[in-house]
């Protein structure tokens, strides 16, 4: 049988800097040789050929790319231990949720998902308990345990077997991985599918925390701290982009450029913290009235500029409206006082012969000419 060592020995440095620190180091060292010596022992028994392929896997976490680490993880380690659906769902510690990083299911699967309504789901309960959950009969399992499970989503599955696994590093959970449906109907095998799975499992949870640590640094360097919105230089990295692929695949392509009617005014009367109070809620109010897909950025002063990818002129007039009325209906307060707050707003659509200058042109246009007609309304460019 193939000899896996899936954890570093090392050996302590020729000179340590105290007793202290050999003594800790050489504790550490006995951890990681017992944490080698319970893994290849749960390994025993597992087919030369599976743990190949489960150290091609596990090299296929060694990116910062979180979207392919989800991708990776549900496709692969499903179809290495022959389960037909498989779904990856992130922890969110402030909100208490789980969102949706990948699946595999035929039908959608919700975005996001409120522990606090699901408290007694399987992943609810892998994630309190930070322990994998088989099952292979539901209502036996129901039965043995004497509680009910929440299952919302019972109509996706064919079978009443699941494996569902928490995603921990250290002392963090990150999210939890389910596996379903295991082809020809049997559950999984405690002494080769779930050995396997919790072992890449640690590697899953390793490569997504390092991803999303990533993430939070490349998204701090791209962020207007006032407004929480994006920066210049990120919306017009995203606007080449997405003008790129618009000109490729004939995709349709909207630009809002906003900015504050009497802006200037508003830091006279009350003082330049309120003007930067009031772009903060800005921010705040753009983020809850713009989709997901949408990217919105502070283009300069109290301009902000909003990308709309996919969106036809239908679709970019209809988030231009809620926009509008998101700020009309905002209490934008200052000191207990209500701050006299409207936006200008100006929309324009994305031609295949348009360049970046042109495109945001339009926009700019569409803008000044809504504030020549009255300010607190939105013009579209023709």
């Amino acid at each position: 049988m193939m000899q896996w060592v899936f954890m570093p020995k090392r050996s302590p440095p020729k000179r340590a800097a105290g007793t202290g620190k050999k003594k800790g180091l050489e504790a550490r060292l006995r951890e990681l040789e017992e944490e080698n010596r319970l893994l290849r022992s749960r390994l025993e028994g597992i087919p030369a050929s599976r743990l190949l392929s489960l150290g091609e896997i596990a090299e296929e976490f060694s990116t910062l790319d979180l979207d392919r680490i989800a991708k990776v993880g549900t496709q692969r380690i499903s179809g290495l231990v022959e389960a037909r659906l498989s779904s990856l769902f992130l922890y969110e510690y402030e909100t208490d949720d789980l969102v949706l990083a990948a699946h595999t299911h035929p039908r959608p699967l919700p975005e996001r998902l409120s522990l606090k309504t699901h408290r007694h789901s399987v992943m609810d309960r892998v994630l309190s308990g930070r322990r994998t959950l088989s099952i292979h009969g539901f209502h036996a399992w129901e039965a043995e345990h004497r509680m009910k499970l929440d299952r919302t989503f019972s109509a996706q599955y064919e079978t009443e077997t699941c494996l569902s696994v928490p995603l921990r590093t250290a002392n963090f959970v990150v999210g939890v991985l389910n596996l379903a449906d295991k082809q020809g109907g049997g559950g999984f095998d405690p002494r080769t599918d779930v050995p396997v799975v919790e072992h890449l499992a640690r590697i899953l949870a390793l490569a997504i925390r390092n991803g999303k640590l990533f993430r939070e640094v490349q998204n701090q360097a791209h962020t207007d701290a006032l407004t929480g919105l994006r920066n210049y230089r990120a919306f017009h990295e995203t606007l080449r982009t997405e003008i790129h692929r618009s000109q490729r695949y004939g995709r349709p392509l909207g630009l809002i450029m906003l900015d504050v009617d009497g802006f200037k005014e508003l830091n006279d009367r009350h003082g330049h913290q309120a003007g930067d109070a009031a772009l903060s809620e800005l921010g705040k109010v753009i983020r809850a009235a713009t989709r997901r897909e949408d990217f919105s950025a502070r283009y300069g002063g109290d301009e902000i500029a909003i990308l709309l990818p996919e969106t036809p002129p239908i679709g970019c007039l209809s988030v231009v409206r809620r926009l509008v009325t998101s700020v009309r209906q905002h209490k934008f307060l200052f000191g207990g006082e209500r701050l006299p707050f409207t936006v200008s707003v100006g929309v324009a659509y994305f031609k295949p012969d348009m360049s970046i200058t042109q495109l945001v042109g339009a926009a700019d246009q569409a803008l000044y000419k809504a504030k020549q007609s009255g300010k607190d309304r939105f013009e579209a460019a023709e």
